[in-house]
């Protein structure tokens, strides 16, 4: 099976794409606008394109039996301060990728890597999302996700492809850069490494369904193997956690103080909703998926091997 990637380089592409790799499930085919020597992988084939460029895609595409697309610019808090330039830089390259599968017409299956946190909106009752549930996006990130998810919709049912979107909660498991704005617990402890403050955007008190890499590599490899013609998952724990208890978690498991800066800025978070638990019954009952992986126990997992990291890096200098 020839597997196409995009996004490859990104907080969950780069995991899954070990993972794809360390479970041989097929040769990789990842399309890169810049290419480096570490890039260049016997494992892997090696695309130099955009998705901005339509005979790119053609040349990815080609003889590709899967495509894990996962290529996204921006992120929910600052996806609305240039809505045109998020438009061009998500849709347009999801449209150029779907031109060029059906001008090939290879019929690949996609899986989409959507947002279980960005496209369900508000709503009074403390009921877990499902599947069904109305959608009402509160940002450009959540509007370009839940459109994209009608043009693959729309292009299944044409026949073009087979397809399944999964709604993915807010995936946790690795040390993520420090200015980034979204991944708030690989931020988190990157900061309290470095001694500095983590930044909050919006209220502490707003609570998110956190999943673990490790899950999302479980559900995706179980997509692979039933192609359904399209499907939609949520892909979560069930489970909601506020950002100052995934915080004080965090402090304990580290033993270090913590410094908050909460970013007042009425267009950083304002608009980001105060709560979103997915229900994740359909992957269960379809798929057999639950996630396995504990909350508290991976996020001490996780402190202890970067602290493990940082004390070994500090010896070698």
């Amino acid at each position: 099976m020839l597997i196409g990637f995009t996004g490859a380089r990104g907080f969950i592409g780069s995991y899954l794409l070990r993972y794809i790799r360390s479970r041989k499930m097929g040769t990789v085919r990842v399309l890169l606008r810049k290419v480096t020597a570490v890039d260049e992988d016997g494992d892997t084939e090696v695309v130099n394109g955009d998705l901005l460029s339509l005979k790119d895609c053609e040349r990815f595409v080609q003889g590709v039996d899967l495509i894990l697309h996962l290529a996204h610019c921006n992120v929910p808090v600052n996806s609305d301060l240039d809505q045109s330039k998020d438009a061009l830089s998500n849709m347009i390259p999801l449209l150029n990728l779907l031109h060029a599968i059906e001008t090939n017409k290879t019929k690949p299956h996609v899986v989409y890597f959507s947002s279980g946190g960005a496209i369900y909106g508000r709503r009074a009752e403390r009921v877990p999302f499902r599947e069904t549930d109305f959608c009402q996006p509160l940002s450009s990130y959540g509007i370009q996700k839940l459109a994209a998810e009608h043009y693959l919709r729309l292009a299944a049912e044409k026949g073009h492809i087979t397809c399944t979107v999964l709604r993915l909660g807010n995936a946790y498991g690795t040390l993520l850069p420090r200015h980034r704005m979204q991944g708030l617990i690989g931020v988190a402890v990157n900061q309290i490494l470095h001694n500095s403050p983590v930044r909050i955007f919006g209220s502490p008190e707003n609570i998110r369904d956190y999943v673990h890499l490790d899950d999302v590599c479980a559900i995706v490899e179980k997509v692979i193997s039933r192609k359904n013609p399209f499907a939609i998952l949520n892909v979560g724990s069930g489970r909601g956690h506020s950002v100052a208890d995934v915080l004080q978690n965090i402090q304990d498991c580290m033993d270090s103080p913590l410094k908050v800066e909460v970013i007042e800025d009425p267009e950083w978070g304002r608009w980001l909703s105060d709560w979103v638990v997915l229900d994740i019954d359909k992957a269960r009952t379809e798929f057999g998926w639950v996630p396995v992986v504990d909350f508290r126990t991976a996020i001490r997992a996780m402190t202890t091997e970067c602290r493990e990291q940082s004390k070994s890096l500090t010896a070698m200098t």
